[in-house]
């Protein structure tokens, strides 16, 4: 899971917040990541890979070793 924030420092610093924002919406509206919103921690979004999203990431050759022990399997787990 990762913010919004820190997936804008990792991934696109160059770019304003806004863009990652919109990046993040259209790999949700693809069905491969999803997000819930963590009210203790001022309604900051965390970002979690749908089954979907860690199967497509799953073929990355960079990823081959860094597969994952276990996935996220509704909002609710990732809430909690």
């Amino acid at each position: 899971m990762t913010t919004t924030e820190q997936t804008h420092l990792v991934t696109a610093l160059e770019v304003r917040i806004e863009q990652t924002r919109r990046r993040l919406a259209r790999l949700r509206d693809e069905g491969l990541v999803d997000r819930v919103t963590l009210p203790q921690a001022g309604w900051t979004r965390a970002w979690f890979a749908t089954q979907c999203g860690a199967q497509a990431a799953a073929q990355w050759p960079e990823l081959a070793l860094c597969q994952p022990s276990w996935l996220m399997r509704d909002r609710t787990a990732a809430r909690l």
